[in-house]
């Protein structure tokens, strides 16, 4: 009985640590989609997409996993500009031009291993989530208004 509990101990912080590391890369790699310039008249709705959608594939594997979503969201100043499975910003101030991509993952109350009783509530609360932020700046030719 002691080996199993530390089993899953290990294996719990260890998946912990393994989707959170994801859930930052997640953010980073949308953030970096978003530097490449796109074509079209609405670049900036175009970009917000592509870092979207870049994110999204980077966590794919927790949602695989849990079949619970990873929500994602890119905003502006203005606010939301893309986003998927209620993510949302961060509410935090932005500057003209800056673009944050904000990646979330319910871990608390969608663990990727079954949970056991008593246990869960002590290594991970219901309320836990991972999350990760990260911005770029896109510099005053910032077209937000399109």
């Amino acid at each position: 009985m002691v080996f199993f509990l530390v089993f899953y101990g290990i294996l719990t912080y260890s998946l912990v640590a393994a989707a959170q590391n994801s859930v930052a890369l997640a953010a980073q790699d949308g953030a970096r989609k978003i530097l490449q310039w796109q074509a079209g008249s609405s670049s900036l709705a175009t970009r917000a997409s592509a870092g979207r959608d870049t994110a999204l594939r980077r966590a794919e594997w927790i949602s695989a996993i849990s079949a619970s979503p990873v929500a994602v969201a890119v905003c502006s100043s203005g606010g939301a500009l893309s986003s998927s499975a209620g993510g949302a910003c961060s509410g935090l101030p932005l500057a003209a031009g800056q673009i944050e991509v904000t990646v979330s993952y319910a871990y608390g109350a969608h663990p990727l291993i079954p949970s056991v009783p008593l246990l869960q509530t002590a290594l991970m609360p219901a309320s836990s989530v991972l999350s990760a932020r990260a911005m770029v700046h896109l510099g005053d030719s910032l077209d937000e208004g399109v």
